[in-house]
């Protein structure tokens, strides 16, 4: 089975003419990454029942540097601001991506 974005990816950069890969790429775009603020930070965070040190964990990190976003004196960017977006849009990835794994005691 190939996966949706495998297939888009192959889709964009060796598009088919009349069911011939043909030579001239196209090009794909990136979605931009949505600034959040630190209300949404926190918010994020509760609803996905996660603790300052688990959620500093999957944001890879320290708990000093979420406590300031979340208190709003620093602002997080690149992949942390990301795979914040992408928790925040489908929470299920963290599951589905085994960055958080269920276990029962």
């Amino acid at each position: 089975m190939v996966s949706i974005y495998k297939e888009a990816v192959k889709d964009a950069l060796y598009p088919r003419k009349n069911g011939v890969v043909s030579k001239r790429n196209q090009s794909l775009s990136v979605t931009p990454v949505r600034d959040m603020k630190a209300a949404e930070i926190k918010a994020l965070r509760k609803s996905l029942r996660l603790s300052i040190a688990v959620f500093a964990s999957l944001l890879s990190v320290s708990v000093k540097t979420l406590e300031a976003w979340e208190a709003g004196t620093n602002k997080p960017s690149g992949p942390s601001l990301r795979l914040m977006n992408m928790m925040k849009d489908n929470p299920d990835f963290l599951i589905d991506m085994g960055l958080i794994k269920e276990s029962f005691r």
